[in-house]
């Protein structure tokens, strides 16, 4: 395995389970944790996606 792919793993896991932790604290409405989860991994995913791309391009 690429060590890029394997930052970016640690990456979308990390991000991925501090917003699960944060939204399970903070809130007890299910359709809210469910909602916000959602944008949160999608914020999460752009993220990781930019950092992907970016070490890519500074490796080359």
């Amino acid at each position: 395995m690429n060590p890029t792919d394997i930052l970016l793993s640690i990456a979308i896991v990390g991000i991925y389970t501090i917003i699960y932790v944060y939204l399970k604290s903070k809130y007890d409405d299910n359709k809210t944790i469910i909602k916000l989860f959602v944008i949160g991994f999608i914020y999460a995913t752009i993220i990781t996606g930019i950092l992907y791309y970016l070490i890519k391009f500074i490796a080359s």
